[in-house]
């Protein structure tokens, strides 16, 4: 059977010199299944294609293939920063056989072209965003664009990510594809959840919704009857929708994929791309408030807010609970060695703790502890009630107990360990005492990780505060200091655990999240590559929520919890 001219392109750029063989493939070659050729995107794609999903043709430049120009990019970085790495990458040619290949090969699949990033990474939700992608590329353009999405690698934002995950941007290496450019009615996104697909979609390209500008509208289409959301069904109508659903079940059937971009030409639908991300079940994360609005609770809520993680619970908490509203303001670091201090606040604690509790120091930790775990119980009633019977401690002590443990703090950052100090409360009592006496050496503490109050602090911030309703973005309940972030992403007041509040879901606010509580935008829609990444990280997120004054006059006193399961944000400044 004679071969089509796809077929016979695909032969001669493999097969010419010896030392092209994987440089160049074809997404339909049986080798382009492979994620360490072709990326996690493209190996989703070759999947699709090899299962008979709508998949535009197109072509690999393999992974293996980036490796000389990462490395020099990394070169750069060091001397030059991330400008210099970047025009470094860009501007390295490509071998002029390769490029030469990629240019008759882009002709065979039209004009214009689309030029998109398939790292290895890809295949994690929490990296969508991070890299870049070319749109309305001429053939000739093409060995420009595939250095230029090398060259993303470098961006400010997408190092970021590098550093937050602790992994080199040289060491993984990224494919890029090359497909016919689309002109689409419409585009978006659609993701399984349950027996339902769930759709995002807009008129034109996907690109502004994935990138965070246009908000989109969302239908739910399930197995039988017909598709539910106004927006969505006025906006395609229902044949449509179902095709897209359709495909996605397909894919799901086929290949595994549960997530898809997508896009529409005529009656004809096309998937851009596949995904398979975690799964967050929302099951079991609704917080009972019953209970909460007793001010006491508050009193708690701001006292485990200020002395949080393992060691505010071991060091502090147990007698502060005596005073909860007298030792919120920040004292300063007693001239001490920041090893004798932790010994010093550690001889203390019992002393202070028998005091709140009326009891042998032993007997009142013990005590202590367990009314703390049922504070965090799903009926503090009775432990709140207990604490109005408890002892002031005495004040001089307590402050001096605060202060030795701010020269922990400040000590633990001359050293390397922590980046700020309030980053010491969520290290425990022996890796701190280890770090000051030098029996271990660790790097600095990046991400904090979910703090065991903070369900406490959002269910008190959900019985008192204020609610404003969104959208769901993604699931899960939060707690944490509000804490705007501007349009570029730049912050020196962002803190572990804060909750970002932001105009809209774009890609280079990602690599906060890898340390935040929640993400609240007032902009954009569901369909934001920037909720997949929260998705992905289980970070609870609502968008299109309408703040009004509260950002505009950025107020990061508040307090927020953030339900995105519902789509509601809570806002109180106890």
């Amino acid at each position: 059977m004679p071969r089509d001219n796809r077929h016979r392109l695909n032969v001669i750029a493999m097969d010419e010199d010896g030392g092209g063989q994987h440089r160049l493939l074809n997404l339909s070659d049986p080798d382009a299944l492979d994620p360490v050729l072709s990326g996690a995107k493209g190996a989703w794609l070759a999947r699709g294609l090899e299962a008979g999903l709508p998949i535009l043709p197109g072509w690999v430049v393999t992974a293996p293939v980036s490796r000389p120009h990462l490395e020099l990019g990394a070169e750069a970085l060091i001397k030059r920063g991330s400008g210099g790495a970047r025009l470094e990458v860009s501007q390295r040619a490509l071998d002029p056989s390769l490029a030469n290949r990629l240019v008759e090969a882009g002709r065979a699949l039209g004009d214009p072209l689309v030029v998109r990033s398939s790292s290895v990474l890809e295949g994690g939700a929490e990296w969508s965003g991070a890299f870049t992608s070319y749109l309305d590329i001429h053939p000739d353009e093409l060995p420009r664009a595939v250095t230029g999405c090398w060259a993303s690698v470098f961006g400010v934002s997408t190092l970021e990510r590098f550093e937050m995950e602790s992994l080199a941007p040289e060491s993984s290496p990224m494919a890029v594809i090359i497909q016919p450019a689309l002109d689409p009615d419409y585009g978006g996104v659609a993701h399984i959840e349950g027996e339902e697909v769930v759709i995002t979609a807009v008129k034109g390209s996907p690109a502004p919704m994935v990138q965070g500008w246009a908000p989109g509208n969302t239908a739910r289409v399930p197995l039988e009857g017909e598709p539910t959301g106004h927006g969505a069904v006025d906006l395609m109508g229902t044949t449509l929708l179902n095709s897209v659903a359709g495909c996605l079940r397909k894919a799901q059937r086929t290949v595994g994929a549960t997530s898809c971009e997508w896009a529409t030409t005529g009656d004809t639908v096309h998937v851009l791309q596949l995904m398979r991300p975690p799964h967050v079940e929302p099951e079991g994360l609704r917080f009972d408030v019953t209970g909460l609005e007793d001010p006491v609770a508050i009193l708690v809520g701001g006292l485990v807010r200020r002395f949080p993680g393992p060691l505010g619970e071991a060091l502090v908490l147990p007698w502060a609970l005596g005073s909860p509203y007298a030792f919120l303001d920040p004292v300063e670091p007693a001239d001490e060695d920041p090893r004798q201090a932790l010994r010093s606040v550690r001889e203390h604690v019992g002393t202070l703790t028998a005091q709140v509790w009326s009891l042998p120091k032993k007997r009142a930790l013990s005590q202590a502890h367990r009314t703390l775990t049922e504070l965090r119980g799903p009926n503090p009633s009775t432990a709140l009630a207990q604490l109005g019977s408890l002892h002031p401690p005495d004040p001089d002590l307590a402050n001096l107990v605060r202060r030795h443990l701010a020269s922990v703090f400040v000590g633990l950052v001359k050293i390397g360990a922590v980046t700020w100090p309030e980053t010491a409360w969520h290290l425990d009592i022996e890796t701190i005492g280890a770090i000051l006496e030098g029996r271990v050496t660790v790097e600095k503490q990046r991400r904090v990780g979910f703090e065991r109050w903070e369900p406490y602090g959002a269910a008190v911030t959900m019985a008192n505060g204020v609610s404003t309703q969104g959208i769901a973005a993604a699931p899960g309940v939060a707690g944490g200091r509000f804490r705007v972030v501007p349009d570029n992403g730049v912050t020196d007041s962002f803190r572990p655990r804060d909750i970002i509040v932001a105009r809209h879901p774009t890609p280079n606010l990602a690599p906060l999240l890898w340390d935040a509580s929640g993400l609240i935008t007032t902009g954009g829609g569901p369909g934001a590559h920037l909720f997949e990444s929260a998705r992905a990280l289980a970070i609870p997120a609502v968008c299109a929520a309408d703040l009004g004054d509260v950002i505009r006059d950025r107020r990061s006193e508040l307090y927020v919890a953030v339900d995105g399961l519902t789509g509601t944000v809570y806002t109180s400044e106890w």
